[in-house]
Order: structure tokens, then C-alpha cells, then sequence
């Protein structure tokens, strides 16, 4: 298996799970504003993202990230973990996992 490098992680809001997955400036090994992710979640299924750059600067994740949501049934509170797999565009997303007292 190739070497991650950790992404991003972030505890999702009511935004991250009904809309699309707001990152910080901090997120890293992005590919470029218009370029698409292979995100393949614990299981090996594969979903496309992409990470557009807002006016802002900001980046989230769109495409196939609403679809990554419902399948994983993410809530508020819980925690996620991207890794970037090598030096290509395949990532991946792990976590949903709850706060206390959420």
C-alpha cells in the first residue's frame, strides 16, 4: 500500500452534511481547483470529488460528496479523515466517528 499523507480532518457541520464538505485553509494535497479526487471510503468504494476554490479562497468538496453523506449516513458532531494515497489524485475517507454529547 502506498504512504498516506493526511489531507484534512474536521468535525462536520449541518452545512458539511446537507450541502457539501466546507475545508479549511489547512486542508493540503489538493489537487488543482478544477481537478477530480478518487475518494474511496474503508470499504473500497470509490466516489469523485471535487474541490472547487471559492472566491474566498476556501475550498469544499462537491460532486459525489452528497452521495458519499447519505451513504454513510453522516451526522453533525462526527469526525472525518482524508489521506492522500502516493503522489496521484486517489484519497481516503475515513472516520464518522461521534463526539461525546452530540
Amino acid at each position: 500500500m502506498e504512504p498516506e499523507l493526511l489531507s484534512f480532518h474536521k468535525t462536520l457541520t449541518n452545512s458539511d452534511v446537507k450541502r457539501n464538505c466546507e475545508l479549511s485553509n489547512k486542508a493540503r494535497y489538493l489537487p488543482a481547483s478544477n481537478g477530480v479526487l478518487i475518494v474511496r471510503d474503508v470499504d473500497g468504494i470509490p466516489y469523485r470529488f471535487r474541490a472547487p476554490k471559492r472566491r474566498s479562497g476556501r475550498r469544499s468538496l462537491t460532486q459525489d460528496w452528497k452521495a458519499f453523506a447519505v451513504a454513510k449516513e453522516l451526522k453533525v458532531g462526527q469526525k472525518i479523515r482524508m489521506y492522500r494515497l502516493g503522489h496521484g489524485n486517489e484519497y481516503v475517507m475515513e472516520g464518522a466517528v461521534q463526539l461525546f454529547g452530540k
